[in-house]
Formats: C-alpha cells, sequence, structure tokens
C-alpha cells in the first residue's frame, strides 16, 4: 500500500520507547479488555476474527490496530471484524467510542466496523452509527466502515462516522471505506445531516478528510443534508477534503435538502481533486453550496454552524476550490450536478461537470464564479468549454490522450500540474500534457492517482507489465475473505469472476474497461459454504482460470 511503510515507521516513532503491545486475544480476551489494560502510547494488536462488541478508548493516546498495521495485508481488514450489533445498553449503540478529550494520538486503523446503532445524547438525537466522537478527536485510516444505521424518529447525525464539538483539536479520516451506512427518520425536528461522515468543528482546528472512498450511505428523512460528507461549522477550521471518490450516496427528503454527495455549509475549505460520481439529492445531486447569514440561520448549535462564511478572494485562496470531476449526478429539481444557495458567489477553477441530470439546470443550479472548466451545455465564465471530456473509461475516469481537457485549465502557473522529474516540460502522471492545468480530478496541485480506501485506481505511469498474469490469491486457503491480483500488459475490457464448482458465477469482482497496469481486489465469501471455488480472468484473447479454497 502506498506510504505504508513510511505511515507505520512514523506511527512506532513517535511512540514512547517503553510502550507494550497487547495481543488480542493471546493476551486479553477482547478489544476493551485490551483497552481498558493499555497505557498511553501502547499498541493493541487484534487477530483477524470476528469481535462483538462496542468499544471506548477512555481517554487513552493508544493505537489499537489489527495486523494490517505490521504486514500491509489489506485482507486483515476485511477479516477483523469489531460488530456493534449487541450494545450492553441500546442507548450507547456507536461501534466505537472517543469522548473523553481523545486527540489523533488516538489511532483506530485496519479494522471493518460495522453494526452500529447510534449514541443518544441529552436532547434524545442519535449520532455516530459506527463511530463516535464528542469533546475529543482522533486518527481513523486504513478501516472499513460499512453497515451502521440510526434509525429513529428525530434528528439523526453521522450514519457511519460522527464528530463533534471538536474544539480546536484536529482530526484525520483518511484511507477508510466507508460505504452502506443510512439514517432513517420520520419526524425530524430539524434535520439530518451526513450519511457517510458528518463533522461539526467548533473552533480553529485542522480537519482532514482525504483519500476516502464514500459509496452509497443515505439519507432518508423528511429534511436531510449530505448524503456523503457534510461538515458543519462554529468558529473558523479549515476543512481539507481532497483525494476522496464520493460515490452513489443519496438523500431521499420529501420535505426538503439538498447535497447527494458533499454539502458545503457557509464556508469555503480546501476542496480539490475529489471524484464525485453518482450522487442523489432533491438538489445539488453531486456538491450543494449553501451560504446564510446569521439571522437566516438560527440552528448553530444543532451542527450547520453559525453563519459565518469564510470567503475567499484572492488567487492563492482559489486554489482551495478547483480540479474536482462531478459526473453522473442527480437532483429532483434543480442542480443535478452542483447547486448554489444563498447570495454568495462562490469561487472555483478547472471542473469536470458533465452527465449529470435534474429537470431544472441540470449541470449548475445559481451563481457561481466557475472559469476554466468543461460544463455540459456551456456556463458563462473565462476559459470554459463545453465538449465531451472523452474518459477512458467510467470507473477511474482518466482522460484519454484526446481529451479537450488536457492542457486547458487555468494557464496561471500556480495551479499548473506537478512536474515530471524526467521530462520537466511534461506532467506527471496521472496528469498529462504540459504543465498548465488540465481540467478534473487528475489535473492541478492535488493531481494524484486517487489512493482511496483501502486500494489504489491504478496508475497509468510508467513501469507497466509488459504481460497478462492471474496470481494465486493470498492467503489461499482462506476465511472469509482473500486477495487477487492480475496485471494488464495493455487496456482493455475486463472481467474477473468467481464460480462455484457446478460452474455458476457466484461474484462478478470486475466488470470494467482498464487501463494497462496492476490490479489488486478482495473477495469476502462471507454468507458462502466451504468449499472448492474457481476465479477466472478475461481479457481480450486472454483467459486464465485458477483454483482458490475457502475453508470456515
Amino acid at each position: 500500500m502506498k506510504s505504508f511503510a513510511t505511515v507505520l515507521f512514523c506511527l512506532f516513532l513517535s511512540s514512547p520507547l517503553w510502550a507494550d503491545i497487547i495481543n488480542i486475544p493471546a493476551d486479553q480476551p477482547n478489544i476493551q479488555a485490551g483497552i481498558n489494560a493499555a497505557t498511553d502510547g501502547d499498541t493493541v494488536l487484534v487477530a483477524d476474527g470476528t469481535y462483538i462488541e462496542n468499544i471506548d478508548f477512555r481517554g487513552k493516546a493508544i493505537t489499537v490496530a489489527s495486523h494490517f498495521i505490521m504486514d500491509g495485508d489489506t485482507s486483515h481488514i476485511s477479516a477483523t471484524i469489531i460488530d456493534g450489533s449487541q450494545p450492553s445498553n441500546p442507548l450507547f449503540g456507536s461501534v466505537v467510542t472517543c469522548d473523553s478529550g481523545e486527540d489523533t494520538t488516538s489511532v483506530l486503523a485496519g479494522f471493518t466496523i460495522t453494526g452500529g446503532s447510534g449514541t443518544v445524547i441529552g436532547n434524545g438525537t442519535r449520532h455516530g452509527g459506527g463511530i463516535y466522537i464528542v469533546n475529543s478527536t482522533a486518527y481513523i485510516r486504513d478501516n472499513i466502515i460499512e453497515f451502521n444505521g440510526i434509525n429513529q424518529p428525530t434528528d439523526a447525525y453521522g450514519g457511519g462516522i460522527y464528530a463533534g464539538f471538536l474544539q480546536n483539536q484536529d482530526m484525520i479520516i483518511e484511507h477508510n471505506l466507508i460505504r452502506n451506512n443510512s439514517i432513517t427518520s420520520t419526524n425530524v425536528t430539524e434535520y439530518c445531516l451526513g450519511g457517510g461522515i458528518y463533522i461539526w468543528a467548533d473552533g480553529n482546528q485542522t480537519v482532514r478528510i482525504t483519500d476516502n472512498r464514500i459509496y452509497d450511505n443515505t439519507i432518508t428523512a423528511p429534511v436531510g443534508y449530505g448524503g456523503g460528507i457534510e461538515p458543519g461549522i462554529n468558529g473558523n477550521p479549515n476543512y481539507i477534503i481532497t483525494n476522496n471518490i464520493v460515490k452513489g450516496n443519496s438523500v431521499n427528503a420529501t420535505q426538503g435538502g439538498a447535497s447527494g454527495g458533499i454539502d458545503i455549509f457557509n464556508q469555503i475549505p480546501v476542496l480539490q481533486n475529489n471524484l464525485i460520481v453518482g450522487n442523489s439529492a432533491p438538489t445539488g445531486g453531486g456538491i450543494a453550496f449553501e451560504f446564510t447569514t446569521s439571522s437566516e440561520n438560527t440552528t448553530g448549535m444543532h451542527g450547520r454552524g453559525a453563519g459565518n462564511a469564510t470567503l475567499k478572494t484572492n488567487l492563492t485562496d482559489l486554489l482551495n476550490v478547483s480540479n474536482n470531476t462531478i459526473f453522473g449526478n442527480s437532483a429532483l429539481v434543480r442542480g443535478g450536478g452542483i447547486d448554489i444557495i444563498g447570495s454568495t458567489i462562490p469561487a472555483v477553477r478547472n471542473f469536470i461537470v458533465w452527465g449529470n441530470t435534474a429537470p431544472n439546470d441540470a449541470q449548475i443550479s445559481g451563481l457561481i464564479d466557475i472559469q476554466y472548466s468543461n460544463i455540459e451545455g456551456g456556463y458563462l465564465g473565462t476559459g470554459n468549454i463545453d465538449a465531451d471530456p472523452l474518459f477512458v473509461d467510467l470507473f477511474s475516469f482518466f482522460l484519454s490522450s484526446s481529451s479537450p481537457c488536457i492542457d486547458t485549465g487555468d494557464p496561471d502557473m500556480v495551479y499548473n500540474d506537478p512536474q515530471d522529474p524526467a521530462n520537466p516540460t511534461l506532467a506527471l502522471l496521472p496528469a498529462m500534457g504540459t504543465l498548465r492545468n488540465d481540467m478534473g480530478v487528475y489535473g492541478g496541485q492535488g493531481s494524484d492517482s486517487l489512493m482511496v480506501g483501502i486500494e489504489e485506481i491504478p496508475s497509468i505511469a510508467g513501469n507497466l507489465p509488459v504481460e497478462f498474469t492471474l496470481r494465486q490469491n493470498y492467503p489461499n486457503p482462506f476465511n472469509p475473505a482473500t486477495t487477487i491480483e492480475f496485471t494488464m500488459a495493455k487496456a482493455g475490457w475486463v472481467t474477473l469472476k468467481i464460480y462455484n464448482m457446478l460452474g455458476e458465477a457466484v461474484i462478478e469482482l470486475v466488470a470494467a474497461q482498464l487501463n494497462a497496469g496492476s490490479y489488486k481486489y478482495n473477495w469476502n465469501a462471507d454468507g458462502l459454504p466451504s468449499g472448492m471455488y474457481f476465479y477466472r480472468l478475461e481479457a481480450g484473447s486472454f483467459h486464465q482460470t485458477k483454483k482458490l479454497l475457502l475453508l470456515k
């Protein structure tokens, strides 16, 4: 995994030399017992398995992690499960809790977090289906946070993660897969917020939400905002939302709501190099920029902020909102791609806004200062174009070599793509062409191959394989998760399927147009019986089948 060795080295370097490793279940019977026995600087190292418990960091500066942090094998993440579906007190149903002054020295890494139902607070609202953080922060990385759900008649925030009242403490959420979390409510007094992630920062702290996959989270309520991400404010926090894939999230609201993907409320965050695809809401299917005055917003203490937008006016600040690709989102009313609510006009650069749908203003609704962007149907602004972006595929959204978005972003050098050290006049892949900015997610200063969650979209950079190969899965035998790797010598349509002994297809892991490169996919066979299975790769004329053994 990219940067794994560096992260691991820094993690151990920052720990006291006398720190202990508490092994679960060898040293303590469960994770909470390990936390209780730990002191600051210790690591609670959890073996593969399913742990039916709801854990609390209890204010300790410790690392709680699976064996992923030891060997970088991502199969540990899906094989080390904390299932919070059976809390001892149903009022405290979050899987993981930090509410005793924790900060980013409290690390949660390498787990599947599932089955949570959230924590009820004094006013009767319920927050944090999977992870509940209040008056504290944490460093949450390399986890799968899935199938947590808040279901109650009143307001609810954070189906996957809730973090509130951060009080000048920094927060980091990176390299996670946050999917299929939900909020369902029937009689809200105000609204439901953040199907995937909700954060309310009330100071001058930095909140980093970077390199995550945020998929298929939902809000179903009379009023809801932020199907994927909802960053609330009450102060002047610095939100950094970069290099995420926000896909398939939805707000299903009967009385009002917005922002299926990301809701930007009364602030201009750093919002760069995100891929925002296939989200839906009443308005602002991809993104909603909401700006209200203090008199219009009377609910600052209930999570939507205090109406003190920090507006950006100079060129350096304009970099904050740049190089996002917004594709295939939908809205029931207006603004399938982007909706601007209020009188403030946000300034953005180097976007691709394409293929979004709505009855009114399918791509952009409202007034926005958008320049050097590719907008389907056109939009008034310097350097804007209206031309098919010519994506290589609708999975990675890499630009083809003939894309009109290459070298057509803002020509000011501050927006330049990274330089290829081997060819100083050319951009470093996945940016393309010369150093002038490419529109969309792979252009500009934050251009990256999108390390998202626990997988990386394969790079189109050099060192490409010279042949097609299908490698043996590992581990093998396995229970219940395994990893399959293959290489592509050239681009083409690829399918990777799993079959049982009867020749019946169990699952299709891949069916996509892929670039040349090396690929890795995880398969979780939970729910299937033990036995021999087969996996088959087909790519053009190349096809190969191998066996894998599930033992439970």
